[in-house]
C-alpha cells in the first residue's frame, strides 16, 4: 500500500502502519497526539481523532476480519495551508460507503430516529455528522485491486483556522 506523498507546500506527511489489532489503538492515539499542529484548531483535531479511532476500529473489525493473517492498517495525516487530511488504508473487500451512509441517513430520517438510540452503525452516524454539520469532506474509495482508502479532509482558512466547506 502506498500512501500519497506531500507536496512542497504541505507540512510533512506523517504515516503510521500498525498491526490490525484493537490493542494497537493506544499506539495510534499516541502517534496522532504527538502530531499536533498549531494550524489546525483543537476542535478539528478532536473531530479527526474521533474519526481516526472509528476508521481504525472498522478496518480491524470489519475490513480485515476474515484475512489471515490480517495485513497492517496504514494511516496518514497531512496539513497544508489549505486543508487538513487524515487517511486510513485497509485491505478489505470493496465497500460501498456512500450507499451505507445513505441507508443510515434514510433510516434516521424515516423513523425520526434519535441517532444516539441506534444499536449499530454509530460510526456512519458520526461520519454523517462530521460531513453535514462540521464541513468535512469524507470519501471511501478503492485505490487499487486490494486497498481501500477512507479519506477525511477539512479546509483551513488563510490564517490557519478552520474554514467551512459548502
Amino acid at each position: 500500500m502506498n500512501l500519497p506523498q506531500a507536496s512542497e507546500s504541505d507540512r510533512p506527511l506523517s504515516q503510521l502502519a500498525v498491526n490490525s489489532d484493537l490493542d494497537e489503538i493506544e499506539t495510534v492515539l499516541r502517534w496522532f497526539e504527538q502530531l499536533g499542529d498549531p494550524a489546525v484548531p483543537s476542535e478539528l483535531w478532536m473531530q479527526a481523532q474521533l474519526a481516526l479511532v472509528e476508521g481504525f476500529t472498522n478496518a480491524v473489525r470489519h475490513a480485515h476480519a476474515d484475512l489471515d493473517p490480517p495485513p497492517p492498517v496504514q494511516m496518514s495525516v497531512q496539513v497544508s495551508s489549505q486543508r487538513f487530511c487524515v487517511q486510513i488504508l485497509d485491505q478489505g473487500a470493496p465497500f460501498d460507503f456512500e450507499a451505507a451512509l445513505a441507508s443510515v441517513e434514510k433510516a434516521i430520517e424515516a423513523n425520526d430516529q434519535d441517532p444516539l438510540a441506534r444499536e449499530a452503525h454509530w460510526g456512519l452516524v458520526m461520519l454523517l455528522k462530521l460531513r453535514s454539520t462540521y464541513g468535512w469532506t469524507i470519501s471511501h474509495r478503492r485505490i487499487d485491486a486490494a486497498t481501500n482508502c477512507l479519506s477525511l479532509c477539512h479546509p483551513l482558512s488563510a490564517d490557519g483556522g478552520a474554514g467551512r466547506s459548502s
